[in-house]
């Protein structure tokens, strides 16, 4: 009876010792959260350096585009908001590639395109040509390493998350700064035509920043089997990309999301306010006096700024009593401020005041676009959350420009593009308030169930 009992205890124990160590066995789907995370995160540094400094310091090619091609500010802003715009609309076709072939197959694919289509449109005979090449088709290709590059962060990392996405994203601060004097300087040596094609060289480069993007394990998901009416399996037809694109970006948990749904609303008017002082300091600084060098500069300090902006952001939004939404509220609201006050501008340092409110501010709203995602929608719908919001910012960043543009073309007054900038600004940071008190009500009522 006595061995019976020892014999009990001894198999209870290797029970115990067994449960033991199945439980502090690493979970081989959970985010690296650093090691080669690190890589991958510096790779996605690099291609939004490229990307969105080149479609941040389109405002330097603006004149001598226009000079080239005969034609006024709205037509030569429509081809900066077309490029601008056609990144983030592909983005939910993006969203849909990276969840087919993942993210190191899209992006190489994407720094292809984008170096062939930059480089063919310096051969564009007319604004149109011009606009299909380095608008659409080099867009395209942008959209194409955009996605990947937020993405790729997002799955390496889990605590450190808002941080590595932070830094990554910071790319587009520093691009701008670094592309937007290497482009004056390009255009006084090798002219227009020179300038892109050095640009169409840095896209194909970022091949390299694909290829670092290893393809993590996916925790396999259960397949569901549908039955027709007589009880047999039904064998999976051929998908239409396009229904499939609309399911994914259209899924139902997104689209009833109501914090996600005014979060999306709330991008439409900032990304439209975002883009329109880009378009105009330039031209702005230099018809108060200022030289086109120190004009063209002043973009760059936007850059160093949201760099530092978005390093800082991240870390903040990391801290457990941050909300990735309240930070976005903050920092749209009180970026609305500068544009408003970009117009009183006389002397070069009050200029260089404004931007660095601007693109400090300006800077956590991108920074944290990946958590706040996260944050309302889950980690299973970052991608095609994030092509949706990207789809949005978009079509916002396509229509923005022009709309300014025109404004200006029909009042004769460039201040008021600034007005119309800080008027979505705001707009978009009360919308952005109100998906944070969405928020707040589901996670209460929630507890309460």
């Amino acid at each position: 009876m006595a061995d019976m009992k020892e014999k009990e205890k001894e198999k209870n124990e290797a029970g115990a010792a067994l449960l033991n160590v199945e439980e502090t066995k690493p979970d081989p789907y959970a985010a690296p959260d650093g090691g080669w995370g690190w890589v991958v995160m510096m790779a996605s540094f690099t291609c939004c350096l490229v990307l969105d400094g080149i479609a941040y310091v389109f405002g330097v090619f603006l004149l001598p585009l226009m000079e080239k091609y005969e034609v006024d500010n709205a037509t030569m802003s429509g081809v900066g908001s077309v490029l601008s715009g056609t990144i983030q609309l592909v983005a939910p076709f993006v969203a849909l590639l990276v969840n087919i072939f993942g993210t190191r197959i899209v992006c190489i694919a994407g720094a292809v395109v984008s170096a062939v289509g930059f480089f063919l449109s310096t051969f564009s005979p007319n604004v149109f040509v011009l606009m299909l090449l380095f608008s659409i088709l080099a867009g395209t290709g942008l959209g194409l390493m955009y996605v990947p590059a937020v993405v790729a962060v997002g799955h390496y990392f889990d605590k450190r998350r808002a941080l590595a996405t932070g830094i990554a994203v910071c790319g587009s601060g520093a691009g701008t700064f670094v592309l937007a004097p290497l482009a004056s300087f390009l255009l006084i040596h090798l002219g227009i035509n020179g300038a892109i094609r050095v640009f169409a060289g840095l896209c194909f480069a970022c091949i390299l920043c694909g290829l670092t993007m290893k393809p993590l394990p996916k925790k396999p998901e259960p397949k569901e089997i549908d039955m027709d009416a007589e009880g047999n399996e039904e064998k999976e037809g051929s998908t239409n990309c396009l229904k499939t694109v609309l399911v994914t970006a259209c899924s139902p948990k997104l689209m009833t999301n109501v914090p996600f749904l005014l979060l999306t609303f709330s991008n439409l008017f900032a990304t439209q306010g975002l883009y329109i002082p880009y378009m105009f300091i330039p031209a702005l600084a230099e018809s108060k006096g200022i030289s086109k060098v120190d004009a063209s500069f002043l973009i760059s300090i936007v850059g160093i700024c949201n760099t530092l902006g978005r390093i800082v952001s991240g870390f903040v939004t990391d801290l457990p009593c941050v909300n990735a939404l309240v930070v976005t509220t903050i920092a749209l609201g009180v970026g609305g401020i500068a544009p408003l006050a970009l117009p009183f501008c006389d002397d070069y340092w009050h200029f260089v005041l404004v931007c660095v409110m601007f693109g400090t501010f300006l800077s956590a709203w991108c920074a944290v676009t990946s958590p706040a995602i996260v944050d309302v929608a889950g980690i299973d719908l970052l991608t095609s959350g994030f092509g949706t919001l990207t789809f949005v910012r978009g079509f916002a960043a396509l229509i923005g420009p022009p709309i300014a543009g025109y404004l200006v073309d029909q009042t004769e007054n460039m201040d008021n593009a600034f007005y119309l900038s800080a008027a979505l600004l705001f707009t978009s940071g009360v919308i952005c308030g109100f998906s944070w008190i969405a928020q707040k009500v589901i996670a209460n009522k929630r507890s309460k169930a």
